[in-house]
């Protein structure tokens, strides 16, 4: 939805902020399913490395579960998804809050207000934008506003 408009009046301004809070909301919960996935790989990639204690267990097992254990692991490390989960649900908490307040803010405080809070966004996943205007405009009972969603979307949309 974009910078501050300064013609916007109210109602748009509390769109824009219910918008943003949405989008913070699909992004942490993408990054809870990443952390889940690469812990989940990782413990799976330490089981077959830990299986080559057995003689019974074939040795491309072991193998699979040490390059398992590297990726996932790397992955997990590099990516920090539960950090960037926690960073994202604080920005959702702000819009949330600054959506309640702004039920009794003038247009020009409010659009100040979203201004500053949009300082201190956290990254987002930009093919989560068009998910979570989606997702907006079915809560205010505007389907026909949606957007057409890629299949990539599609499948980050049931991730998120």
């Amino acid at each position: 939805m974009g910078p501050h408009n300064p013609g916007m009046d109210k109602v748009t301004l509390l769109n824009e902020i219910r918008y943003a809070e949405r989008l913070c909301q699909r992004t942490a919960r993408l990054y809870r399913h990443v952390q889940a996935l690469t812990v989940f790989m990782t413990v799976v990639g330490g089981s077959g490395v830990i299986s080559s204690l057995s003689g019974a267990v074939p040795v491309w097992v072991t193998m699979a579960g040490g390059v398992f254990l590297a990726v996932f692991g790397a992955a997990n490390l590099a990516i920090r998804p539960a950090d960037k989960a926690a960073a994202n649900d604080v920005d959702a908490k702000r819009y949330a809050q600054l959506r309640t307040a702004g039920q009794s803010m003038a247009a020009d405080e409010l659009a100040l207000a979203l201004n500053k809070a949009r300082e201190s966004d956290t990254a987002e996943v930009d093919a989560l934008r068009d998910i979570a205007y989606n997702d907006v405009v079915a809560e205010y009972g505007r389907p026909e506003a949606a957007v057409p969603l890629t299949l990539h979307q599609k499948f980050l949309g049931a991730l998120a």
